[in-house]
């Protein structure tokens, strides 16, 4: 009995023997068919027939955002998984390497893969979106040493540390920053707190580590913060000075007065040419109007996100920014659009070069579209847009008599047009 359990025991030992030769085996043909369905997508591809300058923008064309995510089913890691050539195609192409969207949420193996992205993109500038969650220290202690090549710097939803005593937000978590010699474009978004009355409050952050992002990049060009509150820890007579932004926005909810104006107390910028913002009201301390009267700038644009606004106010802004051609109301009541255009039409040497005035319209009486028709008579503005979220109904219309005035005075003057933002619909009195 023992001597056949044996013998079945090794039986079954080299049965095991073989059929882990026979996989071994199996494995073998499986990469053998794998590497040849490679070769044959390559002789079969057509993109191995083009020249690679063809090849690398029809890659790049794949990019379906400006930050690809470093995912292994995500553009461009993916092409590496198709064919060799498609491979040597994506690691020639320098310029699919140049972005990245990092996550804080998932970083696990990113410490590692970052330098090799960053190597593939040779010497090109590097664009960045950070996100989600606590910066991590290992990841942008990476990131901070290619900081010389940084051009674009995206910061979205990303918890700093909590500075409990003042209840705000610093940035970095720590880490230690360096020069921004290249950065043209820095875009910070908050992630806002709920607030009473199901309200999305700005999230309040730490000017002081704001300037210091803004003073080690000489060379920005274009700066959007978005859902916001600076909380002002910074000396009350600093002043930085930007001389090349030329454009800066602040997003936030309408009904904030102080929204963007705590930051441009403490800004010169001699060189703007675009400002959106919310101009404060009369009851309010005026940074705005101190920061025009500083910076002198070339204005060309101003949007204004406030809900209400002295006309009184208004005037003495415009009359610093001479050289406005595009001038954007949003989120304001019925009455101050009114009195804008009152403005424009009693005042026509005011902003003389205004060429084009977008207001946003919810919702519409019939006494706007009468105010309306003064400005348009008494101005060389070209272009008056009309934003509405839906098409205008027949009744929401003006008046026949107006309709044929705005086509009259189009015929040679200013055009007036009817968009919908939340639908296809456009309008123009022409």
């Amino acid at each position: 009995m023992t001597t056949q359990a044996e013998q079945a025991r090794a039986r079954i030992a080299k049965l095991e023997t073989e059929i882990d030769l026979q996989r071994e085996v199996l494995r073998n043909l499986e990469n053998d068919k794998r590497l040849a369905q490679r070769y044959l997508n390559t002789i079969l591809d057509p993109l191995t027939r083009l020249p690679l300058e063809i090849s690398s923008e029809i890659f790049l064309q794949t990019l379906d955002t400006p930050f690809p995510e470093p995912g292994a089913l995500r553009v461009p890691m993916l092409l590496l998984s198709i064919c060799h050539a498609w491979t040597d195609i994506a690691l020639s192409t320098s310029a699919l390497w140049a972005a990245i969207d990092i996550f804080f949420s998932g970083t696990q193996g990113l410490k590692e893969l970052l330098p090799i992205w960053f190597g593939r993109a040779q010497n090109r500038p590097l664009s960045i979106s950070l996100g989600g969650g606590r910066f991590d220290q290992d990841i942008t202690s990476v990131i901070w040493s290619h900081r010389q090549r940084l051009k674009h710097l995206e910061i979205v939803d990303v918890d700093g540390d909590v500075q409990s005593e003042m209840g705000v937000r610093s940035l970095w978590g720590g880490t230690s920053l360096g020069p921004l010699p290249s950065l043209r474009t820095l875009t910070i978004r908050g992630m806002g707190v709920w607030v009473e009355d199901d309200e999305l409050s700005p999230e309040p952050f730490s000017l002081r580590h704001i300037l210091e992002l803004l003073r080690l990049s000489p060379d920005l060009i274009e700066c959007l913060f978005s859902q916001m509150e600076f909380f002002d820890d910074v000396d009350a007579n600093e002043i930085l000075v930007l001389p090349k932004l030329r454009r800066l926005r602040f997003e936030g909810p309408s009904t904030h007065p102080h929204f963007g104006g705590v930051a441009l107390k403490h800004l010169s910028l001699p060189g703007l040419e675009v400002l959106s913002a919310s101009l404060p009201d009369r009851d309010v301390d005026d940074n705005l109007f101190s920061f025009l009267k500083r910076s002198s700038p070339p204005l060309r644009e101003l949007i204004s996100h406030s809900e209400t606004l002295d006309p009184v106010h208004l005037v003495a802004y415009l009359s610093l920014i001479p050289d406005l051609r595009r001038f954007e109301l949003q989120n304001t009541l019925g009455q101050v659009k009114e009195e804008l255009l009152a403005v424009l039409a009693d005042s026509p040497s005011l902003v003389p070069h205004l060429t084009t005035v977008v207001i946003h319209l919810h919702p519409i009486s019939d006494s706007f579209w009468t105010a309306l028709l003064r400005p348009l008579a008494a101005r060389p503005t070209q272009v008056f847009h009309l934003m509405v979220p839906f098409r205008l109904s027949a009744s929401q219309m003006p008046a026949p008599d107006l309709i044929a005035a705005f086509k009259k005075l189009a015929v040679d003057g200013p055009r007036v047009i009817v968009k919908a933002i939340l639908e296809p619909w456009e309008h123009a009195f022409d």
